[in-house]
């Protein structure tokens, strides 16, 4: 062998080389040809990180498809979506029965209205978690923010239902509502420390499944809890004075006696 050749041997010297047509079966989905292009993702490259980079690929390449085509991205994407949907279709059955749930529970839509804002604000905190460790918004991560807002909903119903029961607390008293708020915090904290520290081994363990699930429940978690410490007593002291107010005009309106004559 030469420096810097291999030593080979010619094709044609081992075989006879020649193309023979073959047939190839036509793909369709939806009774449209399809060409599937498909690529697998090295161990613990997320999928849809690796689909970003591939788009940005294709974009500064300024690709554009002919006339007739059209382009749908499958895999992690394509099941997110199906996910997404089959929990749409089951929305509004999921959502009437927590909003019976709660109401039944506080007997009022104003303090259930407060639960159902904390859950929101609890998702949108998972959300944030995952964006500030930049992990990607997958199915997996789907499943978690969907799992924060029931713990948030919990913290949110602890602390209501304690405001509540509490006669001084619930008649508008602060000092009363700060010693409710400062009891029922030990038993919110404790659940949140637990929680992320039960998931805490999953976002450290590395991988492409486990850490951004363990981030939006745990993430959501922790941050939903210091939220409902101080958005769910503000908006107690809220409701209850706009109540105490609508009260207090129905006591101020004008009796009307009717004097009947015999």
């Amino acid at each position: 062998m030469a420096a810097g050749r291999i030593a080979s041997v010619p094709l044609s010297a081992l075989a006879e080389v020649s193309l023979v047509p073959g047939e190839t079966p036509i793909t369709r989905r939806n009774g449209d040809r399809v060409n599937t292009v498909q690529a697998f993702v090295q161990f613990g490259v997320l999928p849809e990180e690796a689909l970003a980079q591939v788009r940005e690929a294709i974009d500064a390449a300024g690709f554009v498809l002919p006339t007739g085509y059209t382009v749908e991205i499958g895999g992690d994407s394509d099941a997110r979506s199906s996910t997404l949907n089959n929990l749409l279709a089951s929305l509004g059955l999921i959502v009437t029965l927590s909003i019976a749930t709660v109401v039944l529970a506080f007997q009022s839509f104003r303090l259930s209205a407060v639960t159902f804002v904390a859950a929101g604000l609890s998702a949108g905190l998972s959300i944030l978690a995952l964006a500030v460790f930049q992990f990607p918004f997958g199915i997996n991560a789907v499943i978690g923010v969907i799992g924060s807002i029931g713990v948030s909903i919990n913290a949110a119903i602890v602390l209501l239902s304690a405001l509540q029961a509490d006669r001084q607390a619930a008649a508008g008293d602060r000092m009363a509502m700060a010693d409710v708020v400062a009891r029922s915090s030990r038993h919110i904290f404790s659940t949140t420390l637990t929680t992320f520290a039960g998931f805490l081994p999953l976002i450290l363990g590395g991988g492409g499944f486990w850490p951004p699930f363990a981030m939006a429940v745990a993430g959501g978690v922790l941050l939903s809890s210091i939220v409902s410490l101080y958005f769910t007593p503000a908006m107690f002291v809220l409701v209850r004075r706009r109540q105490d107010g609508a009260e207090a005009q129905l006591d101020r309106m004008p009796e009307v006696v009717t004097l009947a004559a015999e």
